[in-house]
């Protein structure tokens, strides 16, 4: 279940048993809080004292303004502000979320709450302050728990609606649209009826619903092929592929990238994952996708960092210091490295600095290599 923010906040405080809230004296108002780390905190309110109402302990009111938690909602009317459920609130010109945002085009004299996540007015529904530009209202209705995270689709008669995005796609056949199920908690991203796959708000051209299945985070599969997102791939089944590192998967024959794009001149049988996104073969070495040129394999490493490990951007073999895939002009490939003092990066050899430079580092040469 989702909660908002705001009534986890304001349930937190009190719990504590503490004073907190809207304190008002006639004179000044004053905002108290309390937690663990800092205990009992006092604010000042920009608030007219003489108009001042508190009417929780997050949210107040004057003549002017409404606050949450002593600041002040912008834009906000104090004089017509008031609490909704589940953590809205609203005034003669807006509705807000639990957090004082506006919601764009929510009209406050029709304002229906029906979850945290969900809510509606004469012109639209909106799922989590995010107007879904609902094209048929009267048919309209969410796919699942409409006050769950996992929730992610929605539709009407004619269109499928994603949620998290607040987009929509046009339905093929919207009596038998559906979610496809997760395939890992926190996806959701496809959908489908008798005639369509959809990905968010994009067809899934030439997909097979009856087959189509989500495998991993934005990856689909059905009888025929893999999909990255919408797009269609060479990669015929995703239960044969193993993860290489990072960002690369191997087949055994043929190597892929993240996008299962084919990786150019990479041998299978001895791809290998060095370090982040550095890989090598026997020929071959790449910074992600791509390849450096005039590298000696045998001697190539990531940049080893003291304390800190591999590098993830340079690296440098007998003859040579790469930046990603481009070799460094006259970097000294003995001296070359990069190093943190006190918080500050720098990259040097014994000749010259070429990030971070500063006093400090080049005291720090000097007295390194006694330069002068």
């Amino acid at each position: 279940m989702k909660i908002s923010a705001l009534i986890i906040l304001c349930v937190s405080l009190l719990l504590t048993g503490c004073e907190v809230g809207y304190k008002n004296d006639g004179t000044i108002v004053t905002f108290h809080s309390w937690n663990e780390g800092s205990g009992h905190n006092v604010k000042n309110v920009d608030a007219d004292p003489k108009s001042f109402e508190a009417i929780d302990d997050c949210y107040g009111r004057d003549k002017n303004h409404a606050f949450f938690r002593g600041n002040i909602i912008t834009n906000s009317d104090g004089r017509t502000f008031r609490t909704l459920k589940k953590g809205f609130a609203a005034d003669k010109r807006y509705v807000y979320t639990g957090e004082g945002e506006i919601i764009p085009g929510a009209d406050p004299n029709t304002f229906k709450v029906h979850s945290y996540a969900l809510v509606e007015d004469k012109n639209d529904f909106y799922w989590e302050g995010k107007p879904l530009k609902v094209v048929d209202k009267a048919t309209f209705k969410v796919l699942g728990d409409n006050d769950n995270w996992d929730t992610k689709w929605a539709k009407d008669s004619k269109m499928g609606y994603y949620l998290p995005s607040a987009t929509s796609v046009k339905l093929a056949d919207p009596e038998s649209f559906h979610p496809i199920k997760a395939g890992i908690a926190g996806s959701g991203s496809y959908s489908a009826d008798a005639k369509q796959v959809y990905f968010e708000d994009k067809v899934v051209f030439g997909a097979d619903p009856g087959s189509f299945t989500e495998v991993d985070y934005y990856v689909g599969q059905d009888k025929n092929r893999v999909y990255n997102e919408h797009i269609p791939t060479k990669v015929k089944d995703y239960k044969k592929l193993e993860k290489v590192g990072q960002m690369m998967y191997s087949d055994g024959y043929t190597i892929y990238d993240s996008d299962f794009e084919i990786l150019p001149d990479a041998d299978a049988s001895t791809f290998k994952h060095i370090a982040h996104i550095w890989y090598r073969d026997k020929k071959h070495v790449w910074h992600g996708t791509r390849q450096l040129k005039d590298v000696d394999v045998e001697s190539f490493t990531p940049l080893r960092i003291v304390n800190s490990g591999s590098d993830f951007n340079y690296g440098k073999d007998k003859s040579h210091v790469f930046f990603t895939d481009s070799i460094i002009e006259g970097a000294d490939v003995e001296t070359f490295e990069k190093r943190d003092i006190g918080g500050s990066w720098c990259v040097f050899d014994r000749n010259r600095i070429y990030s971070g430079d500063s006093v400090r580092w080049q005291n720090y040469m000097k007295t390194e290599y006694k330069k002068k």
